[in-house]
């Protein structure tokens, strides 16, 4: 194993310190190297500069070196050998050289054997790698380290939720949903952030209040414009750095985003972990745009973000919900719970994102209209269950103007108009078990006469021509005429007439 990498690295004062942390950290992570250590010393040298040292580890092992036979001789006639203990290394290598030289292949025999035997003994007490260098052991480890987090952030949401339930005061449980867009990703852990949103929900008030915030990280790693390019122009099309829009001040961002967050937590206890949820998809998303942030915070801010799975929120509250309710919950299990928040019916409602991303009518793809949905999912799913009245702006999109009609054709004339109004899928399929079934027409008593011209007008308007034979007819005096079934290499030249009329 690599004991590690120091990296010592002198600025001057013109660069803000969280700025070069924060750059080195993201080139650190896009060489596929992990940043263990940082730490600052200051007054290195006369100049008004300070240093920064990584401290970089590598994961990857590394295979053993094999043994010498050489250096196998070297180390026994230092054993064996009083002139040899006197010696160094370098030295008693510089003497043996020549004695090695003149042994022979069979004098040579016993350190090679040796050396393989040393080779074979260090191979065993090796770990196995997989084909990627990493020790299946560290590999097993960190699938249970995973293993555990999503084991504790399942204790926590339930711990969450059953503490409003204790105090019966469910529907006024507070819980903060976050999203995040990004430009580009160095690795797996670390996303330059493009867009931030968050807001405040609860059951009984809806969403309460919302924060959000175009970002300009001012640049982008060298060699990945192509691919954030890419990734715009498919999802979010903000411009990119440096003509991206929004706060370009990361840390102060980062400053206000902490002080949200606490202002919307209820725990006693100031220091407490901050709790945002989010898609399952977009939960490596958001922890690595708040590792970004965080990297240009002059001072450490000891509290820590927890970002969890709203999908699981979802799946544990509708269940307590329907306990609360007296309602059957045998139905209700994780895979219907998901296919429900994934169905997304408030997807491509207008009036919810911001004014950038509606101008385009890129919604969808708007952090701000991300948060909205989900407070206005989880409010159309449950505040029925619990007879809460949902109010537009909060659980409910904002009453819209109707912009088409839907035509009836069963309806007269005078009534074809309606105007559409804003129902949920939970209403709407309550409308249609509401609406009458088709009753098939009984054809059983019917009868006709296919002689009658009123019960079959068509049949009996059909006339033959009266040139036209029978296509049978035709056919008898054809095959007497010329056997044409026959085949050509049983058939004679006198036999054989040929229609010159045709050509």
């Amino acid at each position: 194993m690599i004991p590690g990498i120091n990296i010592s690295v002198t600025y001057n004062s013109s660069i803000s310190w969280g700025r070069l942390k924060s750059l080195l950290k993201i080139a650190i992570a896009g060489s596929g190297l992990e940043c263990a250590n940082d730490k600052r010393s200051e007054n290195v040298s006369a100049e008004s500069s300070d240093k920064l040292i990584f401290a970089i580890s590598n994961n990857t092992a590394m295979p053993p070196k094999k043994h010498n036979a050489f250096m196998m001789f070297v180390m026994e006639w230092r054993k064996s050998s009083a002139e040899g203990r006197n010696l160094t290394i370098p030295q008693a290598v510089a003497h043996c050289g020549e004695i090695w030289q003149n042994m022979t292949k069979q004098e040579r025999g016993p350190y090679t054997s040796h050396a393989k035997d040393a080779d074979v003994l260090a191979r065993a007490k090796k770990e196995p790698m997989n084909s990627c260098g990493q020790t299946i052991s560290s590999v097993e480890q960190e699938e249970r380290a995973e293993a555990e987090k999503q084991m504790q952030m399942k204790r926590d949401i339930d711990r969450i939720v059953l503490r409003g339930k204790a105090q019966h005061d469910l529907e006024n449980t507070k819980f903060i949903f976050a999203a995040f867009n990004y430009f580009a990703k160095t690795n797996s852990s670390i996303y330059i952030p493009a867009e931030f949103a968050a807001c405040l929900f609860s059951l009984r008030s809806g969403k309460t209040s919302i924060y959000s915030s175009l970002i300009n990280p001012g640049h982008l790693i060298f060699g990945q414009s192509s691919e954030s390019q890419q990734h715009a122009e498919t999802t979010h099309q903000l411009p990119l750095p440096p003509s991206a829009m929004g706060e370009s001040d990361m840390g102060r961002l980062y400053s206000n985003i902490l002080e949200y967050l606490r202002s919307c937590q209820t725990n006693e206890k100031p220091n407490d972990p901050l709790v945002v949820f989010t898609s399952p998809d977009l939960m490596p998303v958001v922890k690595g745009c708040f590792r970004y942030l965080a990297c240009d915070m002059e001072d450490e801010d000891e509290q820590k973000i927890h970002v969890y799975d709203i999908q699981y929120l979802f799946y544990v509250l509708k269940s307590e919900v329907m306990e609360i309710a007296d309602l059957p919950k045998q139905a209700i299990n994780k895979s219907v719970t998901d296919s429900l928040f994934a169905k997304d019916f408030f997807e491509y409602h207008s009036g919810i994102a911001c004014q950038y991303h509606e101008d385009r009518d890129r919604s969808k793809y708007c952090t701000q209209s991300m948060v909205a949905r989900w407070s206005y999912v989880f409010s159309d799913y449950m505040c029925g269950d619990l007879a809460i009245k949902p109010l537009p702006g909060k659980h409910l999109p904002p009453k819209q103007e109707s912009k088409f009609k839907v035509i009836n054709p069963n309806l007269n004339a005078d009534d074809t108009g309606m105007d559409t109004s804003f129902a949920s899928f939970s209403t709407i399929q309550s409308e249609l078990k509401q609406e009458h079934s088709f009753v098939p027409t009984d054809h059983t008593a019917f009868s006709a006469s296919i002689e009658n011209a009123v019960d079959f007008p068509s049949l009996n308007g059909r006339k033959t021509k009266a040139s036209r034979q029978p296509l049978s007819n035709h056919r008898n005096a054809q095959e007497t005429k010329n056997d044409w079934n026959v085949p050509a290499s049983k058939r004679s030249v006198n036999e054989t007439e040929f229609d010159m009329s045709r050509h």
